[in-house]
């Protein structure tokens, strides 16, 4: 009899250390899918979340960026190493859109109020300006004091663009009316990076970078690969809060990574509202060649 208890108590205990080992085998199972399917989708991030800390393939948002700038407010031609500006307006913001024919951009735009005083400022190169056109939006300064928006072609002659300028839609509203709901993300001072993933579906993202009455320096660049940047802004404005930054940034085909560093001391945070803006399209190119003359 006490033989056959033993018989019994081992064959309890193989039957139980099997189980675990059954258990074990589907929880390591589980865990391969589960890292399978991770790095599957590791480059094209995808959440339901409403927060600007992760991007994803979502319905169409429309901003307060006009789509239909260059065909509402034909744009003019700036030669490389050239400037034009333009004043009188009538609204609190105003939109300036800049694209090429397939050629470099290389430009400088600033909100002057006074003959010295340059409460904002923002650059921006890019590789390609008919895939990466700049839409932004601008701040006045509040009262209606007189201001112009002067913008420069810092490219060769050989490299002229075409810049449209025109008051925003006042019944648009503020870039950060747009983003109400929305989680920030704050970016602190010292050289701070935040990375975000795009998916391979997003054509287009909207940024703002804003503050707390302080001033900004910030950099924004959109990567395809390793170093290789297809657009870069930098962003200097003494008050990120009367002259918050607005951006629509067009992303190449495939998955990219947009980068948002603070350039400023650590004492000057600002924060970050990152989404994707698939209301924004491009309009149709027409025919050129990408190394003959500029037509």
């Amino acid at each position: 009899e006490s033989h056959a208890t033993t018989n019994n108590h081992h064959h309890l205990l193989s039957a139980a250390t099997m189980m675990k080992s059954i258990g074990v085998l589907a929880i390591l199972l589980a865990a391969s899918s589960s890292c399978d399917a991770f790095f599957s989708t590791t480059c094209c991030t995808t959440t339901t979340k409403r927060s600007s800390s992760s991007l994803f393939a979502s319905t169409p948002i429309y901003g307060p960026i006009n789509e239909d700038i260059f065909s509402t407010n034909p744009p003019l031609r700036i030669e490389g190493n050239s400037l034009k500006t333009w004043s009188g307006f009538q609204s609190n913001r105003v939109q300036v859109s800049i694209k090429s024919l397939g050629r470099p951009v290389e430009a400088s735009v600033e909100l002057w109020q006074t003959p010295s005083y340059i409460p904002t400022k923002f650059t921006v190169e890019c590789e390609d300006g008919s895939e990466n056109i700049v839409h932004s939006l601008i701040e006045l300064p509040p009262g209606g004091a007189p201001v112009t928006i002067a913008v420069y072609n810092t490219e060769g002659q050989e490299f002229p663009m075409e810049v449209s300028v025109s008051d925003a839609n006042p019944t648009s509203g503020s870039a950060l009316d747009s983003f109400a709901g929305w989680t920030p993300i704050l970016v602190q001072g010292d050289g701070t990076v935040k990375s975000f993933n795009l998916a391979h579906d997003i054509d287009s993202v909207e940024i703002l970078l804003t503050s707390q009455t302080r001033n900004m320096k910030a950099y924004i660049e959109i990567l395809k690969g390793p170093n290789d940047d297809n657009e870069i802004i930098e962003v200097d404005t003494d008050n990120a809060y009367l002259h918050p930054f607005y951006t629509v940034i067009q992303a190449a085909e495939g998955c990219n990574t947009l980068r948002i560093k603070n350039e400023n001391s650590v004492e000057f945070p600002f924060e970050a509202y990152v989404r994707p803006a698939e209301g924004v399209v491009e309009e149709v190119r027409g025919q050129f060649n990408y190394g003959g003359p500029y037509f």
